[in-house]
């Protein structure tokens, strides 16, 4: 693209202005975690983002349907349409001006559609407050002396680097286990059906 730089000549950043605030959807990825879900023989992959439009917050977001409905003929597989969406948060903490560090915090699940229908309210959506390790704890982990926050320790492998930044593409490649992620500007994330 014509005029622009790999950040934009701007740090990515966790504050208003940051040009990271958007929701993304994922186009291409090089990550093993990512493959790894894309072969399980029960459930295939839907859209995958990173909303990012409430930062710190930044939300992995997976939806899934049952595999065996893509093998259905178009008319019945959409009377049968089932998803579900898994949503992993995390804060974002910037480490550089291309680097953001990651906390996550919080896995839930919540089921988007049944047999064609949007799923009812009433269904639970179980969600799970991940265990967080105290500061003196993580600087052990991640071999830190105590003037060293540890989530900005170089050890510490829960980041991104953001390698291409504009209004409509998003590059970043990922501590570990490591991939490059590609994804593009979107408003919102895919509705239910």
């Amino acid at each position: 693209r014509t005029g622009a730089s790999s950040v934009n000549s701007r740090s990515v950043g966790v504050d208003d202005d940051a040009p990271l605030r958007k929701c993304w959807r994922l186009i291409y990825t090089s990550a093993s975690d990512v493959s790894t879900l894309a072969a399980n023989p029960l459930a295939a992959l839907g859209g995958i983002y990173q909303d990012a439009r409430e930062l710190p917050l930044v939300v992995n977001v997976i939806d899934t349907f049952p595999r065996a409905l893509a093998n259905l003929p178009p008319a019945v597989g959409a009377g049968l349409a089932t998803s579900t969406r898994l949503r992993v948060q995390t804060r974002a903490r910037p480490r550089s001006a291309t680097r953001v560090g990651l906390s996550f915090e919080r896995v839930a699940v919540e089921q988007l559609a049944l047999f064609g229908q949007a799923a009812p309210d009433w269904l639970p959506k179980p969600a799970v407050d991940l265990p967080q390790l105290g500061l003196d704890l993580q600087r052990r982990v991640f071999g830190v002396g105590e003037d060293t926050d540890p989530r900005d320790a170089e050890s510490n492998p829960a980041f991104f680097d953001v390698e291409y930044l504009d209004e409509e593409l998003l590059v970043i490649r990922q501590g570990s286990p490591g991939g490059v992620f590609a994804a593009v500007a979107v408003d919102e994330l895919a509705g239910a059906l």
